[in-house]
């Protein structure tokens, strides 16, 4: 057959100071370089349970070798993945908003929960949302990474849709290295990143151990500290704005507010407190609110780049029992302190902002109170005391003396494995066996947040030393809430939660029998996973209490049993046909079965054409299946206005005289025990080509298609209120309820299989090493990824995404990394630019999120245009002391400290949390220089 001929194109292109390929340069193949001829070894290479010669395969894989990481400039394996171009959008540590100290990995922008992680071919522990931070795998600890960039659910099971990862590890370590790192943003100086790592092992022909042991530290990059993401504003600023009703007012104060200021043609009076106020509290301490003046720039108060510290302890192990028996050990620990920082809390009063909002009443006998009347936050506690009709006050004021929001985390992650690996007697027979216990638990700590019940006291009408209450004074400037007050009305937040992962399985593999073209492989495997989570919030947050959305505690589990079976059937000498199929049982949804066809035809030595065909499907994560109950407070506008029309007589019971008066209507986020789960489909077709005419040189080019069904999302707020108006009989209608004046008090907006995605395009990686000459040796390499289509589908329909950003994530329709690497005796040096294609960028106007696809158009407030391509350029150069068997690096990320361009003058108009994507381009915007250096003893 043709195997040893791609072995040996494999070993022909590895480039001694190592570079990502297409190609599997595993370290056993430079071993074999000089004896390849005599023996060639059986390998597992990820997308294949069968050991085989072959290092390319049918699927397309995309190898990251360890030479790679140590000039990628980074200090986590998560942020160097997310910069292949393959990579979509996914959480990282520049989510500060949002965000919690991980790093996950996305491929083709399908979500993180559709790709699989693994370590050494077995799975990895995962979070509540089936989501692998990559941050707790040490990366001085690893070897290479295999990007496996097709479905393999039939070989692997469930989340490999988009495809896998599998890191795989350093193995048949002697001696000591001691490795370290420092970078920092050149002109700014911040954004500071340390490391510190020691690897030891030894190994003889009967046992071997590892350790590694790391520590992280990552500095903070403040937003304000760059001009693209310093302006960022809200309505809610240091001045109190009150919204009143002149109809609300007694005699008194009507004609009193009448002298002083206008209200609008509504009789509604939208004023600030003016400045210097202070406990001079009265109705003339007010002005009129300038929409364009009276806001607050929050940006400076927010991470760009968050801090954490990370340390990581990790220690492997064989040992042979016997010729034909090993036992195998591994063991990670790894605890992240991260944390992000948001500006004050706003105190939102009034039933415009919500129903926990609404509760709140600013009594007359509030000693801080201009009006000395009671201003009622919720019309029918107005009704109830008298008034025939009443529309809420509306208040709203930054808490700057509480100080900024910090979220802080304290995550810890272990991780153990034992198992054997075996040979059955001389045959081509090989087992093994494991089991995986894995643990992930977060503590996180709140500041800064509010007590809403507190508030309502401190507001009331019984507020004293002698009933243990502070009186609030809203009615001030900034400096007037007191620490008394403070104390009174602010609370610190301590949540939990976490998963366990039990995993046990059995794997088989080797050869059945021969044909005329060659030996049938088999590989069979049994493995049965156990997973557990649990979310403790706050029990302020759980009853509703809090300034922060109210969430429920939840727990909950599931098993899943499953059974593969995989051949490799050589049909001819230069086809080979692979099939795989999965089978298995989930004790949430039940039975379930995948399937996998590849085919790989060398049509010549230098030319192997692939094909594949993959079902996969992602199971329903913990958090879909078992997440508690949490608010949330859309603006949502309710069809039921004015009760039944013809239009909508699923509103029959709402009263004519309803009219919404609040904008924000609250629902509850749902999880549904009751999932069943996505299902795909997803094929490949392409070549790769080592030109012998040509040496060094390589091509490979793939089309891939993934059609994604049942995908899980909510069923849609909007969508429930108007299917619900428009069909009396609607099943959507049992999830609304209505008070008897007929507002939405609650809305259940839970998870359903409803949605659908398409993704399409063609990767190409091209690489050529020159020959070597008397300055040295060279290697240019390019790796492409063209997106044709990556369109998402809901109930309203399909919505094609290619060549737009959406806030934090973009969907470029081309994306590349250029290389060029040089080597001379002891030096070597990296060159690399990296593009993202232009992408039509979406702006609010009037409240609707539109595209725009004019450069440089405007129209009135909003600037409308494209993103322009960005080019982003890194470098580096490197110096091996040979003697001392070290190495220092000095490199530069983004050398011409490019900046993205600014979405707009502040992200009030663009979905954006800084003005620009964080997942697409540099957060630094700066040169970041970095020094590393290693030794060997």
């Amino acid at each position: 057959m043709f195997a040893n001929n791609k072995l040996s194109n494999a070993v022909r292109l590895a480039v001694a100071f190592g570079a990502a390929s297409s190609a599997v340069f595993a370290g056993t193949v430079a071993a074999q370089e000089s004896t390849e001829a005599k023996s060639v070894e059986r390998i597992e290479v990820t997308g294949s349970r069968i050991k085989r010669t072959d290092l390319e395969t049918s699927s397309p894989i995309l190898v990251i070798d360890r030479e790679s990481i140590a000039t990628a400039g980074k200090v986590s394996i998560g942020d160097i993945l997310q910069q292949i171009p393959a990579a979509g959008a996914a959480l990282n540590t520049a989510f500060n908003n949002g965000g919690n100290g991980s790093t996950n990995m996305d491929l083709r922008n399908l979500g993180a929960q559709r790709l699989l992680v693994l370590v050494n071919g077995r799975r990895w522990i995962s979070a509540l949302n089936s989501t692998v931070d990559l941050n707790t795998i040490p990366t001085s600890a690893i070897e290479r990474v295999e990007v496996l960039k097709d479905g393999a659910s039939a070989l692997y099971g469930s989340d490999a849709i988009a495809g896998v990862v599998n890191i795989i590890t350093r193995k048949d370590f002697e001696g000591l290295e001691l490795s370290t790192y420092a970078g920092e943003n050149a002109s700014e100086g911040d954004g500071r990143q340390y490391t510190a790592e020691m690897t030891l092992g030894t190994a003889s022909e009967k046992s071997g151990i590892l350790f590694n042991m790391s520590h992280t530290t990552q500095q903070p990059i403040w937003a304000g500290d760059r001009e693209v993401s310093a302006n960022g504003t809200s309505s809610t600023t240091l001045n109190t704005r009150l919204q009143v009703s002149e109809s609300t007012l007694n005699a008194a104060n009507q004609a009193t507010m009448r002298s002083l200021y206008t209200p609008n043609a509504a009789g509604r009076y939208n004023l600030m407190t003016l400045e210097g106020t202070g406990t001079d509290v009265g109705l003339d301490k007010f002005r009129a609110r300038n929409s364009t003046t009276d806001a607050y720039n929050y940006a400076p108060d927010n991470y760009l780049v968050t801090p954490q510290n990370r340390n990581s302890f990790y220690v492997q192990g064989f040992y042979d029992i016997n010729d034909n028996l090993r036992f195998v050990t591994d063991f990670v620990f790894t605890n992240r302190k991260s944390a992000q920082e948001l500006a004050p809390m706003p105190v939102t009063l009034g039933a415009a902002f919500g129903a926990a909002a609404s509760r709140v009443d600013i009594h007359a006998d509030n000693i801080y109170n201009p009006f000395g009347e009671t201003l009622y936050g919720d019309a029918s506690r107005a009704r109830a005391a008298g008034y025939t009709s009443y529309n809420p006050y509306a208040l709203q004021r930054r808490m700057v003396e509480a100080g900024p929001r910090n979220y802080a985390q304290n995550d810890t992650t272990y991780r153990g494995m034992v198992g054997f690996e075996g040979t059955i007697g001389d045959t081509s027979w090989a087992w093994d066996a494991h089991y995986i216990y894995g643990q992930n638990s977060a503590d996180e700590k709140t500041t800064g947040l509010l007590n809403l019940t507190r508030i309502n006291q401190a507001l009331g009408a019984n507020c004293t030393a002698a009933t243990n209450c502070v009186p609030l004074n809203l009615f001030g400037g900034p400096g007037t809430i007191t620490a008394d007050m403070l104390d009174y009305i602010t609370f610190d937040s301590i949540a939990s939660s976490g998963s366990e992962l039990k995993d046990y399985a059995f794997n088989t593999n080797g050869e059945l029998f021969e044909l005329p073209a060659g030996a049938v492989g088999l590989a069979i495997g049994l493995e049965r996973r156990e997973e557990f989570g649990f979310d403790n919030p706050d029990p302020l947050t759980v009853t509703g209490e809090s300034s922060g959305n109210q969430r429920d505690a939840t727990a909950g589990g599931f098993r899943l049993d499953e059974a593969y079976l995989e051949l490799s059937i050589p049909i001819l000498e230069n086809l080979l046909i692979s099939p795989a199929v999965r089978f298995s049982d989930h004790s949430s949804f039940g039975n379930n079965s995948t399937a996998k066809v590849g085919a790989e035809f060398r049509p010549m030595d230098d030319l192997l054409v692939r094909a594949t065909w993959a079902e996969g499907y992602r199971a329903p994560s913990l958090s879909d299946l078992f997440a508690g109950n949490a608010d949330s407070f859309p603006s949502l506008t309710d069809p039921c206005n004015g009760g039944p029309t013809a239009a909508t007589p699923g509103c029959v019971g709402v009263p004519t005289t309803y009219s919404q008066a609040n904008t924000q209507i609250r629902i509850t986020q749902q999880s549904d025990p009751n999932l069943k789960p996505e299902e795909s489909e997803s094929k490949t077709l392409g070549f790769v080509y080592n030109p012998s005419w040509l040496e060094g040189a390589e091509l490979t080019v793939d089309w891939y298609d993934i059609q994604v069904d049942n995908a899980i999302a909510r069923v849609g707020a909007a969508r429930i209120l108007n299917e619900c108006a428009a069909d009396a009989t609607s099943p959507l209608c049992s999830r609304i309820d209505r008070d008897v004046n007929g507002n939405v008090v609650d809305l259940r907006n839970g998870l359903e299989n409803q949605s659908s995605y398409k993704v399409s395009g063609i990767d190409t990686y091209v690489a050529y090493r020159l020959p070597e000459t008397e300055y040295g040796i060279f290697k240019v390499s390019l790796d492409a990824a063209y997106t044709s289509t990556n369109e998402l589908t809901t109930v309203d329909g399909p919505d094609e995404r290619i060549g737009r950003q959406l806030g934090d994530g973009g969907f470029p329709r081309w994306k590349g990394t250029f290389n060029v690497d040089w080597m001379l005796g002891d030096w070597d040096a990296h060159f690399t630019t990296r593009y993202v294609h232009h992408m039509n960028n979406l702006y609010s106007v009037d409240g609707t999120y539109e595209f725009y696809d004019s450069i440089g158009a405007t129209t009135g407030r909003f600037r409308t245009d494209v993103i322009p391509s960005y080019v982003i350029h890194d470098v580096s150069v490197g110096y091996s002391i040979s003697e001392y068997n070290a190495k220092v690096t000095l490199g530069i990320e983004n050398l011409f400290a490019k900046e993205p361009v600014r979405e707009f003058e502040n992200n009030d108009y663009a979905p954006s949390t800084n003005n620009f994507s964080v997942t697409e381009y540099d957060v630094n915007m700066d040169r970041f220089v970095y020094l590393r250096g290693t030794i060997k003893f």
